[in-house]
Order: structure tokens, then sequence, then C-alpha cells
């Protein structure tokens, strides 16, 4: 069975740290839209749906990046 080996000296890659910052990382309903090249609206529409969950921060929505992906 063969080692991995580390590519370029650095440290081998965190996934489940990674995946973890993720839980923190939110989109802005503009930002999800031009992601996904739809209009606003249509976000709007699915989060009223319950098809995309959000949560208002303020006057703002915001969209998990976890519950995207």
């Amino acid at each position: 069975m063969k080692e991995k080996r580390e590519h370029s000296g650095q440290p081998p890659i965190n996934l489940k740290e990674r995946a973890e910052s993720l839980e923190n990382e939110f989109y802005t309903i503009d930002e999800l839209a031009k992601s996904l090249k739809v209009h606003e609206r249509t976000i709007r529409n699915n989060i009223k749906r319950g098809t995309i969950k959000a949560k208002k921060f303020g006057n703002q929505w915001r969209i998990r990046k976890s519950d995207i992906l």
C-alpha cells in the first residue's frame, strides 16, 4: 500500500474543517441569484414556497451556502 504524499510541501486539506466553515457562510438573495443566473424574484419565490431555506437578519434574507450545495 502506498503512502499518501503531500504535494508541494503543503499540508493536506482538511475537508471536514472546510465543510464546517461553510455552515457559517451565507449568500444574500442577490449573490445567490447571480451565482445561479436567475432573477432575484425566483429566489424570493422559492424561499416563500420553502424550497430554499433562508433566515432573515434585520431586513435581509440570508441563505446558508451549505443548504444550497
